[in-house]
């Protein structure tokens, strides 16, 4: 009778109706957009008023449907049916609700020749069924379904009133998803940014930086497992670096120990051919894959690799995987891609960052003034390139190349060794910049790249100091049988300045004129003789003694050249 008067009623209806929608907005205001907290709200409500036993919801996973909402049904039903995927097909009430994408009505699951979840229907005990599909843009997003445990119709009011509760779970699957785009979008954005500040906080040490990539990137994608492998260039195969997630240890042995190369056999090996993501939904389906000692260890059966490429040559493989058989989406595949590029710049800016510590820890050993440049944006112009005028001190060995013919290489090498470093220590203590070491000869310049007040004086003071200390070394020297002195030339002038050589050996030097007159002065040298230009005289004369020596012709110099021979500092006036 209450049937009929609600049939008749339409306002009762209408009131009915408005009551649980608004059940279902306060449910789905209250619930911070939780999918699942408003389904289960919505079934509830679903069932209550359409006078039914039970219900479920079902809605869509990649090209599946999943149940994912129960009320008055039993844990044996619910642990069934979740383990259960839903397609278009007219075996089960959500398939075929799903194929006809209209409203489904089995009066008595029993007697329905088509249905063929006999299990299902036992462990929920069921007979009448009713499901409405959830449809937004002419696609359908999932099922809404409800059942009697006896034979009994549901009438045409119940049938409208689970077509509204219907329409509601996909406009609230629909709000839910955005809200879930807009947590999604933030915590990637928040993920990057985290990576970012792991890069720039941790000194590069690339290990720990590679190690928050893997994590973040397996949390965010929902995988199970994942790791990042990098080219080692000694063994030229790749290994994994950095991991996150629960395996066994026969898993890891494996992986661990396997060299990995080109080939489509493995998913590291296919996405090193493809040089392109490489997404294989279900392992087990997969005609080329070959590595089954790994796949039955691990359990995987979704996985996904991404290369992490730098000037078109993969450096390293970000993988991750699932156990289960859930394809890894659009989204996520654009996430991961992310976190691999992420990963590449870290390794890139790791190797940059080592190569500047090397060129700086060789350039610190003979010019700490010329390492200090590497760090600073105005020492970035001086390396550069500019000009500048400097004076340059060349200085050599007289009678080495006889002392070398007769010598041991050890003792040559331990000769050469106290020479640099007692003319390398003076030049670097009175601020000099040491070009270069070339066997036996030095090559310093004073004035830059930190000027240097009064340099000439300066420079003048360290070659007569390196005279006087090489004097001393040359005494041990002569009572061991070798003879030899120390020839340095000298020169003022102008030169150009900066940064030579090339990616991964650079050198601070000078050209000029002023460069090529200290040289050959320096090969003009008498032993313990320190020669300087005319130039370089005029500009210290009142400091020191020297004398005229006769006119050079030097090498590679048209014109003979006036030298002075300095002698000693002169005494203060």
């Amino acid at each position: 009778m209450s049937d009929l008067r609600s049939e008749l009623d339409p306002l009762g209806e209408a009131a009915e109706v408005e009551a649980a929608m608004s059940d279902v907005v306060q449910a789905i205001a209250q619930s911070t957009f939780d999918l699942h907290e408003v389904l289960q709200t919505i079934l509830e409500r679903a069932a209550q008023l359409c006078g039914a036993d039970n219900g479920n919801v079902a809605i869509r996973d990649g090209e599946v449907f999943r149940v994912v909402a129960f009320v008055g049904l039993g844990a044996e039903y619910e642990r069934l049916a979740r383990a259960r995927i839903y397609r278009p097909e007219r075996g089960s009430l959500v398939g075929r609700a799903l194929l006809e994408l209209s409203v489904v009505h089995i009066p008595d699951a029993l007697e329905d020749s088509e249905y063929e979840l006999g299990d299902l229907q036992q462990a929920g005990g069921y007979r009448t069924l009713l499901a409405v599909p959830m449809i937004r843009e002419g696609r359908p997003t999932g099922v809404i379904a409800v059942g009697r445990g006896e034979v009994r119709a549901f009438s045409a009011r119940e049938v409208r009133l689970l077509e509204t509760f219907g329409a509601q779970a996909a406009i609230a699957m629909q709000i839910a998803t955005l809200f879930s785009d807009m947590r999604e979008a933030l915590e990637r954005e928040s993920a990057v940014s985290h990576v970012l500040q792991t890069i720039s906080r941790s000194a590069f040490d690339l290990d720990q930086v590679l190690q928050t990539v893997i994590q973040r990137a397996v949390e965010l994608s929902h995988a199970d497992f994942g790791n990042i492998l990098r080219l080692d260039d000694a063994s030229e195969f790749y290994q994994i670096v950095a991991h996150h997630g629960e395996v066994d240890s026969a898993y890891w042995e494996l992986v661990t120990h396997t060299p990995y190369k080109p080939d489509r056999g493995t998913l590291i090996g296919r996405t090193l051919v493809e040089l392109r993501p490489v997404h294989i939904v279900d392992i087990l389906e997969d005609p080329e894959y070959r590595f089954w000692e790994a796949q039955k260890s691990g359990g995987y059966r979704t996985i996904l690799g991404v290369p992490m490429m730098h000037d078109g040559f993969p450096i390293g493989i970000f993988v991750v995987w699932r156990r289960e058989v859930k394809p890894f989406s659009d989204r996520e595949i654009s996430l991961l891609t992310t976190f691999a590029d992420q990963a590449a710049l870290a390794m890139r800016n790791v190797r940059l960052f080592q190569t500047v510590e090397r060129q700086r820890t060789e350039l610190a050993r003979f010019a700490p003034q010329v390492a200090s440049l590497l760090s600073d944006a105005e020492g970035e112009k001086l390396l550069a390139g500019h000009r500048r005028e400097i004076t340059t001190l060349f200085c050599d060995l007289r009678g080495f190349t006889a002392f070398a013919e007769v010598a041991e290489p050890e003792e040559v090498l331990g000769v050469l060794r106290e020479y640099h470093t007692a003319v390398g220590e003076l030049a670097i203590a009175n601020g000099g910049t040491v070009e270069h070491f070339a066997g036996d000869g030095l090559m310093v310049f004073f004035n830059d790249p930190v000027q240097i007040d009064e340099h000439p004086i300066v420079a003048v003071r360290t070659a007569l100091e390196m005279r006087d200390r090489f004097g001393e070394l040359a005494l041990r020297w002569r009572k061991r049988g070798y003879d030899l002195g120390l020839g340095i030339g000298m020169a003022l002038g102008y030169a150009t300045l900066g940064r030579i050589g090339f990616e991964g050996r650079y050198d601070y030097g000078g050209v000029g004129n002023v460069v090529i007159l200290a040289s050959r002065l320096s090969s003009a040298a008498a032993g313990n003789e320190v020669l300087v230009t005319q130039r370089l005289f005029a500009a210290i004369e009142d400091v020191i003694d020297a004398e005229p020596i006769e006119p050079l012709q030097l090498k590679g110099i048209s014109r003979a050249v006036a030298a002075f021979r300095v002698l000693r500092l002169a005494p203060p006036a």
